[in-house]
């Protein structure tokens, strides 16, 4: 039996987050290496002096901008090893639904 559609997806998710973060990571990490701000720019194409965390919609929704990049770094490293565990757990989930295989049923 195929591992289920859930799990697929929460694996892909997953490792999306983590290319996105190290993508953003090695953005700033290179950026600082030359002495400037990143340069990360909002949806509008301004630049931005920080990153923001929030609520992201609805009604009660809240966002801190401008997060100093001192700060970023350790907050996307540790979103980094989370997703990769969440990977390793999932991969272990998705060994276990492959195991799962209904028994065949020889006819008499």
């Amino acid at each position: 039996m195929p591992i289920s559609a859930e799990t697929a997806r929460d694996i892909a998710f997953a490792h999306r987050e983590i290319l996105t973060a190290e993508e953003l990571l090695k953005k700033i990490e290179d950026t600082k290496s030359r002495y400037s701000a990143p340069d990360i720019l909002d949806a509008f194409g301004h630049h931005q002096i920080g990153l923001q965390l929030g609520v992201p919609s609805g009604e009660r929704s809240s966002r801190l901008f401008n997060v100093p990049w001192s700060m970023c770094r350790p907050i996307i490293e540790a979103h980094i090893a989370q997703q990769r565990a969440l990977v390793e757990a999932l991969s272990e989930k998705a060994m276990i639904e492959m195991k799962l295989r209904p028994v065949d049923v020889q006819e008499a």
